[in-house]
This record gives C-alpha cells, structure tokens and sequence, in this order.
C-alpha cells in the first residue's frame, strides 16, 4: 500500500463537531489484543522522537466502523433498538480475524491497515443497513473516511512532506499479527483532544447464532 507524500494537520473539526459535542458511533476497540499492542508498541518506540506527530494511547486503538449521529440529534430511545437491529443484522456475521504488519502513511496519520479490508467494509454495510431500519436511511451520516480501515499509531500535527516519516517506518523491523473481534461496541465517542474517546454504551456479540 503506498505512502503518501504529504501530511496535513489532523487538529480540525469534522463537519458537525465542535469542543464538548459527542455523537454515538459504532466500532471496533482493539486495546485488549496482545499481539497488536506488542507491534503499535514497535512502531511507537522507534517513532518517539519524530516531530510533527502525536502517538495515539494503546488505550484508544479502534477501527472506527459507522457514525450514527449526534447525541444531541439521536434520542436515547433510540439505542435499545439500534442494539437489537444489530444484533439481529451480525448474529451470523463470525467473529473477525484482522491481520496486521506494516504500517503506512495517510494524509493525517501513520497508521496500521487492516487486512482484508473487504472484511471491514462488509461488517460496515451491515451496520449502515441495522442503523437505516431504525433511524430511516437519510438521517445515516455518510462513510467514515478512508482512516477507517485502519488503526492509528500517531496523528499529524502539522503540514509538510512525508519523507522522514516513510523513512521512519520503513526503517522499523516488525512481526505481523492477527487481532480476533467477537463483538462490535456503540459508544459514545467525542473528540475534544488529539484522539478519539469514548465511553461503551453497548456491545453487539459477532457470530451469535453460530
């Protein structure tokens, strides 16, 4: 997968955000995989004294997979059914086996991809159909952009060439690994500082009926 040649500042309000707003998501936290610690922890080591980046806590390492909608904007009704028409959408959808290596440079991040993407986009189109059915299909925010299918090492922090971040990377000897997923979580996210956080509202178990 190439680099890319430039970085820009991730520091900036998505469209809709704002300091204190929090909106509901669903997604993919990584935080409890072993093997994907161990190499976030590799990269992150050799990248401690890179300027221009700031690392993303192991505590925060997700895959993020479909917004839902602001907070302020989604009743709290709402959840239970969300959760159910998940539930109802995943339970014969298997629990997922993510492979992970070598990690790349996006336009705002130095990230992990997720292997095979098509299996992170399928779990998604699952998703987007159990939000439509409860919320309507308009009301469902768009995709999430291309940082999606991948896990974060470290985000920009400002705007300039690539390069010693590729070399940086590149120079990095790592091992692959494989993450297992059992279940997606609808949290409330919010993004007030360098990453994104938040607070599990629900999990919605993978493979159910299998």
């Amino acid at each position: 997968m190439p680099h890319a040649d430039q970085v820009r500042n991730h520091a900036r309000w998505r469209p809709g955000w704002h300091a204190g707003r929090t909106g509901y998501a669903w997604l993919l936290p990584l935080a409890d995989q072993p093997g994907l610690r161990k190499l976030v922890n590799d990269y992150q080591y050799a990248l401690r004294d890179l300027p221009g980046f700031d690392l993303v806590p192991l505590e925060w390492m997700h895959i993020l997979v479909q917004e839902i909608g602001f907070t302020d904007q989604v009743h709290q009704s709402r959840i239970e059914p969300l959760l159910e028409a998940a539930r109802t959408r995943l339970a014969s959808v298997p629990p997922l086996t993510l492979a992970f290596h070598h990690a790349v440079v996006l336009p705002e991040s130095l990230s992990l991809p997720a292997e095979p993407q098509s299996t992170v986009l399928d779990l998604r189109a699952a998703v987007r159909e159990a939000t439509a059915e409860v919320l309507g299909e308009s009301t469902v925010p768009a995709e999430p952009e291309d940082i999606d299918k991948y896990v974060s090492l470290a985000h920009s922090t400002t705007d300039g060439p690539a390069i010693f971040a590729i070399a940086t990377l590149s120079a990095t000897v790592v091992e692959p690994t494989t993450a297992k997923v059992s279940a997606l979580s609808l949290v409330k996210l919010n993004r007030d500082h360098s990453c994104s956080e938040w607070e599990t509202i629900g999990e919605v178990p993978l493979g159910a009926t299998g």
